[in-house]
């Protein structure tokens, strides 16, 4: 017999079942709707993504901003990063129509300044990704201590791009105001980085690596 959770947790104000792949994109637009505008502006403010661009969506979970990037460039090659097999799955699932040759990789990432597993990229996406990666439990009250995590992340992604690639974050104001994301991207080598978007407390900001203009 299948033991379910209780239905109740569904009730709680921050609470669910994120963890559940299915769950998340049943509920994502109701709980979080800004998610799906920001992933939308996350496709907008990138470069035209040639034939054989190589785009890694990083800790990818269910694939939205991965299906977004290949609806809109279907001729990029594709890889989808994250550490749990069955949202890869759910991801990999979304992207077979447009990019059959996609790679999964599942792998543990955490902010230890190592290039990602299946670089170069020329592009990295991160949606709603980095404040995971380095943890919702980082202490708030040591600002330095988050931004110390961040640019440790923020360097494994400049490391793992080709000269001139990009990075295109979105993300909400968390573990890091909106400006300080901007410093850690300029710290972390990063040129050119703006915001292109922002809303509440979600936005889309980016930048390149020095190389080709």
């Amino acid at each position: 017999m299948t033991h379910l959770p209780s239905w109740r947790k569904n009730l709680q104000r921050h609470s669910g079942f994120w963890r559940d792949g299915y769950w998340y994109d049943l509920h994502l637009e109701r709980r979080m709707p800004l998610a799906l505008e920001m992933i939308d502006e996350m496709v907008l403010a990138l470069p035209p993504l040639r034939e054989g661009t190589r785009v890694c969506d990083l800790a990818c979970g269910t694939g939205n901003a991965a299906a977004a990037v290949v609806s809109a460039y279907p001729l990029i090659h594709l890889t989808l990063i994250d550490q749990d097999a069955e949202l890869l799955a759910i991801a990999y699932d979304k992207v077979a129509d447009y990019c059959p040759d996609a790679t999964t990789i599942q792998a543990t990432l955490t902010p230890d300044g190592e290039p990602l597993p299946g670089a170069p990229y020329d592009v990295v996406l991160a949606s709603l990704a980095l404040h995971v990666l380095v943890r919702h439990d980082t202490d708030r009250t040591d600002p330095a201590e988050a931004e110390t995590r961040y640019e440790l992340l923020l360097q494994s992604i400049r490391d793992s791009l080709t000269p001139g690639g990009h990075l295109i974050i979105g993300d909400h104001v968390g573990v890091l105001p909106l400006y300080r994301h901007l410093k850690a991207l300029e710290r972390s080598g990063f040129v050119d980085v703006d915001c292109a978007w922002r809303v509440d407390d979600f936005f889309v900001i980016g930048g390149r690596v020095p190389g080709a203009p």
